[in-house]
Formats: structure tokens, sequence, C-alpha cells
């Protein structure tokens, strides 16, 4: 594994569908992939993703993803600039999770977020405009990678430069090849 920045830039967000939402969320890194201070996150009802629509705000959370360590330049992080993140980023994860779940009517913000599929997006953007998608693997109330000998079929590459349309159809693959909370 490469030190961090060793690649340059690197941009997270996490695509995510329930039986009833499908979400789109930007997420920085700062030592660890966390929800995004100022980067696109956005949610709709399943029934009206589109390929289009995942693919359009999928890549704009893309886009606004923060590499900090790249912004910050040095390694480790200060802990000072990341307690500073974490108290900006907190209150806005609890917001939109909040607002998840007053449109669906789940019973708390973890709610909202379990029986889910996951794709982990991530791209290197300054070595190539080809975005990883990886499917997961859902754990109770979580979601990890597959162990290697298990991951054929369940990483997808869409480039970013891809109209909406066509890196919409990959994700949607990528979301399919998961194993959900929900099955």
């Amino acid at each position: 594994m490469a030190a961090p920045g060793a690649n340059g830039i690197v941009k997270y967000a996490h695509l995510i569908r329930t039986r009833k939402y499908v979400a789109v969320i930007s997420m920085d890194n700062r030592g660890g992939s966390y929800f995004s201070v100022t980067g696109w996150s956005t949610f709709i009802d399943r029934k009206e993703a589109t390929p289009q629509w995942i693919g359009k705000n999928l890549m704009k959370a893309l886009r606004t993803s923060k590499d900090l360590f790249m912004e910050w330049g040095k390694y480790p992080l200060p802990q000072d600039k990341i307690d500073a993140e974490r108290k900006k980023s907190g209150p806005l994860y609890m917001e939109f999770w909040g607002r998840v779940r007053e449109k669906y009517g789940f019973k708390d913000w973890r709610e909202a977020q379990t029986k889910s599929a996951l794709v982990f997006a991530e791209w290197e953007c300054e070595q190539t405009d080809q975005v990883h998608l990886a499917a997961s693997k859902g754990r109770g109330t979580s979601h990890s990678a597959w162990y290697s000998n298990e991951n054929h079929g369940k990483v997808f590459h869409a480039s970013i430069s891809a109209s909406d349309q066509e890196f919409g159809a990959v994700a949607l693959q990528a979301l399919d090849a998961c194993q959900p909370n929900y099955a």
C-alpha cells in the first residue's frame, strides 16, 4: 500500500441503495473516509433514481470530495485540523441522515442507513480518469470490502468523462453486485 498522497489526490464517494431511496455521499479523506464538509451529497426515491441521475450525482460527489492529506501537506495529519473537521462534519452528517429519516419515516438515523447496498467509489484524479467502483458486502449494520479471493465480478471501472447515463449504468452494475444488508 502506498503512503498517503503517494499517487496524488484521491477522491471518495459512497453510493447507497435501499428499498426506499438511493443516496450519493461525498466523502473527504482525512485519515479515513468521512462525510464531506463541502462536498455534494443527495438522495432520491429509489423509483426515481435513473442511471442518468446516479451518474450525474456520483460524479459531482467525487469531484467535490477533498483529499486533506494533500491539502494540508503533511503526514501524519495535524490533530487540531482533524478535530476541527470532525466538529464541522458530524452535524452535517446528522442533518443529512435526519432528512432521510424524516422523508422515509425511519425510526432514527441509524435505521435510515441500515438494510442497504453500498458501493465504494474511489478516484485517483491526478493519475487516471478511471473511477474504481467496488461493490460491498453487507455486515449487519455496516459494509466491508470483499476479501481479495472473493472480489471477482465485484469491482467496476468507469471514466469520469463518460456521460451521466454511461457512468450511472456502471454504478448500477456495482450496486447489483453488492451483498446488501436487506437480502
